[in-house]
């Protein structure tokens, strides 16, 4: 069954979902209770509760006659004999009114609540970010409703985490660098699994994720410190979890500048099992015809079904299945590049989870990847150069992960491990000819080809154990893990990563964390860098974290988060990268292609994030970072291409009955970049030459975007239409990230390096529509 068919089929499966859609009722009777709770965090309040007096079988019984707050979270628990607790700051518990009796005063920090109705997790890493949530909220950090209220280009909900400290931004990338990490340093995962190569148009710096705005409910993000369950990358992790609609029956097409999409979601078995369906279309292939200017053709689609099921109240299963393909043509410099690409995305993954009791848990995930990606592009500039490039990969992934949880009276333990199979097939061949004089007078002729194929294959596994210890006001979590790799033929050792959490509540309202840990990761099957000649795998890098932070929370529903990190890599791998054009169609056929090898590097930085979440209508956040990362060669320290000394992110969001309005601005210093001087001929008359000076030692001039994006619901007979309108640097603030250099003669004769520079994305507007049945 080939991949692209599989996709229309689940597009075909959801389309027909909606064409036999039925109402659904828009009142809170009749949605889970969880789900009401849920969506009250929007105004800053926060609910721990455990799943065993808080199932997702329990309803709403009645229309409430409270329509927001504490107030509404009052009437709907009291319906099934519950109540809540204040434990901090808008933080509260929900627990039997049993309980209350015999419950600890308002302002005990939650994490000395031992009650057995209250299983609550603390969160005792640090960099664990949210816009506006308790920090003992250990689910929610950036929610649907957050997500969708920002503006985000391209309908991309990872462009929420570039709203975060410590995101280094550029406005195209869906996802940038993460406090001085490289990109394919932060692993994704979608409900439990790693997404290999997880965007669209990926060969063109990665604008649009495979992640749907409306199909993700949660992401949870780490900035760094993240736990030894999470492994194999050094700087970050973001964690998705997709919706899980509380109608019996709910759908939704949407229609914007960028995507058509559509939505279903339906329940059987008596409610013990539910149906998910999303299929995405890009819009772009249509809007490039409508340009006058031919710049190619950008065309993809993404599907996603999951099947859940309860076999018995302690027993759940899942299904799941991501699938998407892209089909590109791009063409630049005066139709002389072009480029063709073709890629093939599918994830196929079951779930069980199992509660031997309330204190003991387990998961298991199934999971097959396959990755498939094509790319042919070629260059044809008569007089100064032509090339050509074929490169056809593919890579499959089977995988077995095992997931337990155990609480004692003592420790809490989390302990698992996975194994994967993977193979890969690499077929890459390169010509490439610069005639003398290109691109610069005196610059020699240069003739290149290479054929390159490799067909690796081995595994991976993993193994960890962390535990959890309170006593009084502190909670220790100290775990462990060691990965290892067949595949790359390295000879790397087993990795082993400590890592060591504190937390100290020294009030209710003021927490202080340190956290310490090694990060290793390993170079992945799908990473090789055969376009830049590489034929052979390096050995796993790795990086020490340390993280200091104080969050302390204000009675006026301000949140302030300080946080200070440093960031040692001990060993890093060589890269490459374009030091002149970043947006280079075809990079390895530019002559600015160099390779960076460093020795070590090293990411410092101080960020503070301050939340201002009332129970009302209005809510925002501002953050400011300084932070530098550089790396070390030959005895020198060199800034890395995105070093950026400061940062600053504010946002203003209103949200009252039908409207939501969201004025968010980022700014950043310049990133590094690198000149180029003219040096004169030692002969008169002769011709001069270029040279490369100090490599990222001068800086473009500040980033800054201005975003807004102003929804409207109106009620309908049939559910809930929702219309926005957003741009994207409202301003049209010129962001510089390439410069162009040319040597000229004057008027006397003299020769003269003139350079040109060009900017990273222009005002972008976008609308849309969706409805919501």
């Amino acid at each position: 069954m080939s991949m692209g068919w599989a996709l229309r089929r689940t597009v075909g499966i959801a389309l027909l979902f909606l064409a036999f859609a039925a109402s659904a009722a828009s009142s809170l009777a009749g949605r889970r209770v969880a789900d009401v709770l849920d969506q009250l965090r929007t105004v800053g309040l926060s609910f721990i509760y455990n799943t065993q007096i808080l199932p997702d079988a329990l309803l709403v019984t009645g229309e409430p006659r409270a329509r927001g707050g504490i107030a509404l979270a009052t009437e709907i628990l009291a319906a099934h004999g519950l109540t809540l607790k204040q434990v901090a700051t808008r933080t509260f518990v929900v627990v039997t009114r049993q309980s209350t009796a015999a419950a600890a005063p308002a302002q005990t920090s939650p994490s000395q609540a031992t009650s057995d109705q209250v299983l609550d997790q603390v969160v005792v890493q640090t960099s664990r970010y949210a816009f506006a949530s308790a920090e003992i909220d250990a689910h929610t950090f950036l929610d649907q409703k957050q997500i969708n209220n920002l503006p985000r280009l391209g309908d991309e909900p990872l462009r929420a985490v570039q709203r975060l400290p410590g995101t280094a931004v550029n406005g195209l990338s869906s996802l940038g660098p993460i406090r001085g990490g490289a990109p394919d340093e932060t692993a994704i995962l979608l409900d439990g699994l790693r997404l290999y190569e997880p965007f669209h148009l990926k060969n063109f710096l990665n604008p649009v994720s495979l992640l749907d705005a409306r199909l993700v409910e949660t992401m949870d993000v780490y900035s760094g410190g993240f736990p030894v369950n999470y492994g194999d990358r050094m700087s970050a992790i973001v964690d998705a979890h997709t919706v899980h609609p509380a109608a019996q029956r709910y759908y939704e097409v949407g229609l914007s500048a960028f995507h058509l999409s559509a939505l279903a979601a339906g329940a059987f078995a008596a409610d013990r099992g539910h149906v998910l369906l999303s299929a995405r279309r890009s819009n772009l292939g249509e809007l490039a015809q409508l340009s006058e200017n031919d710049f190619g053709r950008p065309d993809y689609a993404d599907g996603f079904a999951r099947l859940d099921y309860a076999f018995t109240d302690t027993t759940r299963g899942s299904v799941s299945a991501l699938l998407s393909h892209d089909s590109v043509s791009a063409i630049t410099d005066g139709r002389t590049q072009r480029a063709r690409d073709e890629y093939e995305n599918g994830y196929v993954w079951a779930t069980v989870e199992h509660d031997w009791s309330t204190r003991a848990s387990t998961r298991v995930i199934v999971s097959h990847t396959d990755v498939n990606n094509d790319r042919v592009g070629s260059v044809d500039a008569a007089g100064s150069r032509t090339g050509h490039i074929s490169d056809e990969r593919a890579f499959d992934v089977y995988g077995l992960r095992i997931d337990n949880e155990i609480a004692t009276p003592a420790i809490v333990h989390r302990f698992g491990g996975e194994v994967r199979r993977l193979s890969a097939t690499y077929a890459y061949s390169v010509d490439r000819h610069f005639l003398a004089g290109f691109p610069f007078p005196a610059s020699p002729a240069v003739n290149e080809s290479r054929t390159i194929a490799l067909r690796p294959d081995g595994y991976e596994s993993s193994g960890y154990w962390d535990g959890r210890v309170e006593h009084n006001r502190w909670t220790a979590q100290v775990g462990l893990r060691v990965d290892t790799q067949t595949y790359d033929g390295s000879g790397d050792s087993a990795q082993w990563s400590p890592r060591l959490s504190l937390l100290y509540d020294a009030t209710a309202d003021t927490h202080v964390r340190l956290s310490w840990g090694r990060f290793f990761q390993s170079q992945g099957i799908n990473e090789l860098q055969v376009e830049d000649g590489v034929d052979r795998f390096y050995q796993a890098q790795h990086a020490d974290h340390t993280i200091v932070s104080v969050e302390h929370a204000f009675d006026a529903a301000f949140n302030l988060r300080i946080e200070a990190y440093r960031k040692d890599y001990r060993r890093v791998n060589p890269r490459f990268e374009n030091l002149l054009d970043p947006l280079a169609l075809l990079p390895e056929l530019q002559f600015d292609r160099v390779r960076i090898a460093p020795d070590s590097a090293r990411a410092d930085g101080v960020e503070a994030l301050l939340n201002w979440r009332p129970e009302s209508s209005w809510s925002g956040w501002l953050s400011y970072t300084w932070s530098r990362v550089h790396d070390r060669i030959a005895g020198r320290e060199i800034e890395r291409s995105w070093d950026q000394r400061h940062a600053v992110s504010i946002g203003i969001v209103w949200v009252r009955g039908p409207w939501a309005a969201t004025l968010a601005d980022i700014y950043h210093s310049g990133w590094p970049t690198t000149r180029l001087e003219l040096v004169p001929s030692a002969t008169p008359g002769g011709v001069p030459t270029v040279i490369t000076a100090a490599r990222n030692a001068t800086r473009y001039t500040s980033y800054n975007s201005l975003d807004f994006r102003v929804t409207r619901t109106f009620d309908l007979p049939r559910g809930q239409l929702d219309v926005f309108v957003e741009a994207s640097n409202l301003s049209s603030h010129a962001n510089p990230c390439c410069t162009q250099y040319e040597v000229v003669q004057n008027a006397a004769g003299n020769y003269e390096l003139q350079r040109e520079f060009s900017n990273w994305l222009p005002l972008v507007p976008s609308f849309g529509v969706l409805w919501r049945y």
